[in-house]
């Protein structure tokens, strides 16, 4: 058997399939692909948004804004791969009917899409928990990490909201402040520390 012989359908039991049969497996195939390699690529570094943004034309916002939508990329993943699965198991029963194999196919796509959004939202709702504003972190004490030159931006180490955090920093009246001097935070400059030594 060379290559040009290969069937994917045969492989996963469709070679012999019907019109609807074909419908269901390459929906499911197609959204188990997609939705495997959308979390694969997710898991080694978040580069999935960019790939699926680049390829498909798609924006897929996973900021502390993105809520649930039912039309996500997300959502319609999970509804192929669904529609599919289920339609494709109710069309194989002894007594498999076309109607409803297509009706259970759709209500647990649906189901799918929107459980996968619910979860999607709460990814996100964990991600915006656990972010700090730098406005927080006014009246903190801690040390110079990198030194902060006479009039230049250094980094300092400070307890922000009980977790121990590294900011760009820079001393409120220009001088230097050296590595390992405690300091206190007295004000912001956009996402930079305004310190003074203690």
């Amino acid at each position: 058997m060379g290559l040009l012989d290969f069937d994917l359908f045969d492989l996963v039991g469709l070679g012999d399939a019907s019109g609807l049969e074909l419908l269901f497996g390459a929906s499911a195939l197609v959204g188990g692909i997609l939705f495997v390699l959308y979390f694969f690529l997710l898991m080694i570094g978040g580069i999935a948004t960019d790939v699926f943004d680049g390829l498909f034309g798609i924006d897929v916002d996973l900021g502390a804004d993105a809520s649930f939508k039912a039309l996500t990329f997300q959502g319609i993943m999970a509804f192929m791969m669904f529609f599919g699965l289920a339609g494709l198991y109710v069309l194989k029963t002894p007594n498999g009917n076309a109607s409803i194999a297509v009706l259970v196919g759709a209500l647990t796509g649906t189901a799918s899409m929107y459980a996968t959004g619910k979860l999607f939202s709460l990814f996100v709702s964990l991600q915006a928990d656990g972010t700090t504003e730098t406005s927080d972190a006014v009246g903190s004490k801690g040390q110079t990490y990198l030194k902060i030159p006479q009039g230049g931006v250094g980094q300092v180490t400070v307890e922000v909201n009980g977790v121990q955090r590294t900011y760009n920093a820079k001393s409120h009246d220009d001088v230097e402040i050296d590595t390992g001097n405690f300091i206190e935070v007295v004000g912001i400059m956009g996402d930079i520390l305004v310190v003074k030594r203690v």
